[in-house]
């Protein structure tokens, strides 16, 4: 279809109206209740979802702790409920643990609760490879690159790696390192 309609196949996004009264604390846990009724989010984000719509760091402040109060925004429940969803779409601990420290969960409360050498995480691999790749052994080496490539691409640990193909009948030593991973905030910003 072709004409003058300025139509481009895509929806164009309002500027964010600024709030009436950005020192309202009031109007802060308003945009917050909205924001919330929608998903929940970690305390931070929250905080930085209010700046980004206008509001003064006071009202925000005042408005996110009464909801931490209310128990609405709850870091650990976000972080539970995250985790599980993660994982349950075959993402393994370590890029979990990345994505929600970048959302600004607090590292210990992630670290915590995804326990990267947790049995379950090696278990989840081996159904994630065998779901992908069917049950038998890579046929060769190239197509065991592709199956460690794809488990450490979800963000599954070495060990993880080593197990879902072992379960698979590969008995070929693989040399992946467990480098732990380093949860500092200045790492998931990049």
């Amino acid at each position: 279809m072709t004409g003058g309609s300025g139509w481009r196949g895509g929806f164009r996004r309002r500027a964010p109206k600024p709030p009436e009264d950005p020192t309202s604390g009031d109007a802060a846990r308003g945009k917050a209740m909205r924001l919330l009724a929608r998903r929940d989010y970690p305390s931070k984000l929250l905080r930085s979802r209010l700046g980004e719509a206008g509001y003064e760091a006071e009202a925000v402040d005042a408005a996110v702790t009464d909801l931490e109060d209310l128990r609405y925004v709850n870091d650990e429940r976000y972080v539970d409920s995250a985790v599980a969803g993660r994982a349950a779409r075959g993402q393994g601990p370590i890029r979990i643990a990345l994505e929600l420290v970048r959302q600004g969960c607090p590292k210990e409360l992630v670290e915590a609760t995804v326990r990267r050498e947790d049995p379950e995480w090696a278990e989840r691999a081996v159904a994630l490879r065998r779901r992908r790749f069917g049950a038998g052994a890579p046929a060769d080496g190239k197509e065991r690159a592709r199956q460690v490539r794809f488990l450490m691409q979800r963000g599954f640990t070495g060990g993880q790696v080593r197990a879902a193909l072992a379960a698979a009948g590969d008995d070929e030593d693989l040399d992946l390192s467990d480098a732990p991973v380093d949860f500092d905030a200045d790492d998931a910003a990049d």
